[in-house]
């Protein structure tokens, strides 16, 4: 009873603080923005009519109309300036760049930099003698990531290097700053001295405008001085970072090669997400499915504060830089559809280490926006790693960017962890029940949500690649496509799509039901299939750059695949059973390893939609040979 009552003054003491907070917030927030609009109304907007008109005296009279403002102009500017930095969220950059294009360099330096220490003396009062601590502005968890990362485990040694880099507001740094037991003069010389380098490059930007409004230099200037810029100052900001300050740990989930590539990824996209957020469980094997290439990105906002071991195809750690910053960022390579000991050996590596480790079973993207067959080996391997087994569904990623469609739209992507499975649950489990419960969690068709609208004027472009087949008629590669159209140049039938992705035909009401018609069809004729590909190949080899090529015939019955060379005394072969998938590009080429080595075979005598054709029949007679297993 005594803790009933101690507790609930403290917490009714606690909202209450947090009210204050927000109130102050609020009103600095409105001071914020009448000053802003006094500076913008009375002093810049006046002084660029000045500079642009064609008065020949108006060097003169917008010196002498900055004089007449005297220190309502600057103060207002300071004012700013130290204000946006206590509420956080206001950017700074606007009155930055507006103030060096309405003053001189040296007064603007002096201005913002007076506004910066008036800002963090409020901030250091605020927070060491009435206790608030900007917490209810939620900006210290990245903060929290960058002291992990801190070698010197020097709090102004942090401070300074986070007013080197944009991502981190300035008020934010302070709150961090004020919240640690340093010194008010060395906190204040810190903020002062630090934040010149960013000051400077906004000054700089605006003084720039100003020359582009003038016409002294022209836009494709001030636009190669802007990517310029950021690019050398990235540059640099990395290199030293790199070197000076963050801790060596690369090759795992935490590096700072893993938050970065996140985040620009994050930043090109600028999709929408939605998150159900998962339990946080110090380590555990999550199992998502795989319907967009941004995937990575989507499961990574879930938690942006853990670094999740991603398991991903090895290929792509071929690609020149970007793969050696997969690598560097704790990605785990793995040969699609092949037996790979050293991923295994990985994947449990960084389960051991208390990385979450993340798995797409499907492995190759939807090509309908449906599920796809998941093999049972991921069901063994949540048994064997006796930890929480998290169950993730990725919805409404498919239609920004489908496999057949190279152009990517804007969409809203839900992540939601539909089950969490507890490691007591799965020891009581059957490896049937465990691929049971993956694939009912994970699974998800996107036309479910007929809610959806995109209005793009040429959303059937690159379907006929995927769907290869006419089901009204039966003809193979008859599709075509134009707009928002696909039309069987064979019988004429035509499907046009909606704003939602779904056909206007009452029969097949979208690209999904129409890729299970073509399963259907294809399914009953099965045992038919005898197929002979002439294909130019090329070989990848692990840890080597050079391409072998050569050319062959790739047979394919119900039973095998082999692949013969033309060229040399070489063929190999897979029945069903021992080869777990066959991955493809879709209108391009279709995949294998042997041997370690990875094979890419182009169709050269026949239409290339046949790579989407072999994928998918393989894939049937995956699903027909495991009902059979589990018939038995």
């Amino acid at each position: 009873m005594s803790v009933a009552r101690v507790g609930k003054p403290t917490m009714e003491k606690a909202k209450k603080k947090k009210l204050i907070e927000r109130i102050v917030i609020l009103v600095l927030a409105l001071a914020i923005v009448g000053l802003l609009i006094y500076f913008v109304a009375d002093v810049f907007v006046p002084f660029i009519k000045i500079e642009v008109s064609n008065d020949p005296d108006k060097v003169e009279k917008a010196r002498e109309f900055l004089t007449s403002k005297g220190w309502k102009g600057y103060l207002t500017i300071s004012l700013v300036e130290a204000l946006q930095m206590v509420v956080i969220f206001i950017p700074a950059e606007f009155i930055q760049t507006t103030t060096g294009m309405t003053y001189p360099w040296w007064q603007a330096i002096l201005l913002l930099d007076a506004g910066v220490i008036l800002g963090a003396t409020i901030i250091y009062l605020i927070v060491n003698v009435f206790k608030f601590n900007g917490d209810v502005l939620n900006k210290q968890k990245k903060i929290a990531r960058y002291e992990k990362m801190n070698k010197s485990k020097s709090t102004i040694i942090l401070m300074t290097f986070l007013f080197f880099m944009p991502v981190i507001p300035f008020g934010a740094i302070c709150y961090y700053g004020s919240s640690r037991k340093i010194k008010y003069w060395k906190y204040a010389l810190t903020c002062m001295l630090a934040v010149l380098p960013s000051i400077g490059t906004s000054i700089l930007l605006g003084s720039a405008v100003k020359e582009v409004i003038l016409d002294v230099i022209p836009v494709w200037a001030l636009v190669l001085v802007i990517i310029g810029g950021m690019a050398i100052l990235f540059v640099l900001v990395f290199i030293l970072l790199h070197l000076f300050f963050f801790r060596h740990n690369d090759g795992t989930p935490d590096s700072i090669f893993y938050g970065w590539l996140m985040s620009a990824i994050g930043f090109i996209l600028r999709w929408k997400y939605k998150y159900k957020i998962i339990n946080k469980e110090a380590s555990f094997l999550m199992i998502v499915n795989h319907h967009c290439w941004s995937d990575f990105n989507a499961i990574f906002h879930l938690d942006p504060d853990r670094g999740y071991a991603f398991v991903m195809n090895q290929f792509y750690m071929r690609i020149p830089i970007l793969g050696k910053l997969f690598k560097r960022a704790g990605y785990i390579p793995k040969k699609m559809f092949a037996m790979d000991l050293p991923c295994a050996k990985k994947i449990f590596s960084a389960h051991k280490a208390g990385y979450p480790v993340c798995i797409f079973p499907e492995a190759r993207l939807s090509t309908d926006g449906g599920p796809a067959y998941i093999p049972a080996a991921d069901g063994a391997l949540a048994k064997y790693f006796r930890s929480p087994l998290v169950l993730v569904q990725i919805r409404n990623a498919y239609f920004a960017k489908p496999k057949w469609r190279k152009k990517t739209f804007r969409t809203k992507v839900e992540v939601e962890v539909m089950r969490v499975v507890s490691p007591e649950e799965l020891k009581e489990m059957t490896l049937e029940e465990v691929n049971k419960v993956i694939a009912e969690n994970i699974q998800f068709n996107e036309f479910q949500n007929e809610s959806l609208v995109y209005k793009q004027k040429n959303k059937a472009k690159g379907l006929e690649s995927a769907l290869y087949m006419c089901p009204h008629c039966g003809a193979l590669y008859s599709n075509v496509t134009k707009g928002n159209k696909m039309t069987c140049s064979n019988c004429g039938k035509e499907y046009e799509i909606k704003e939602n992705y779904h056909f206007t035909d009452p029969d097949i009401k979208n690209l999904s039901e129409y890729y299970s018609e073509i399963k259907r069809i294809e399914r009953e004729h099965l045992d038919e299939i005898n197929m002979d590909i002439e294909v130019d190949v090329k070989i990848f080899t692990d840890n080597k750059r050079k391409i072998r090529k050569d050319k062959g015939v790739f047979h394919f019955d119900s039973e095998k695949v082999v692949y013969t060379s033309s060229l040399q005394d070489f063929s190999f072969t897979y029945t069903v059973a021992e080869l777990e998938g066959i991955a493809y590009g879709i209108n391009e080429e279709f995949e294998m390893y042997y041997n370690n080595e990875l094979y890419y075979f182009y169709p050269s005598n026949m239409d290339r939609k046949v790579c989407t054709r072999v994928a998918l029949l393989y894939e049937l007679l995956k699903e027909r040979e495991a009902d059979g297993a589990n018939k038995d």
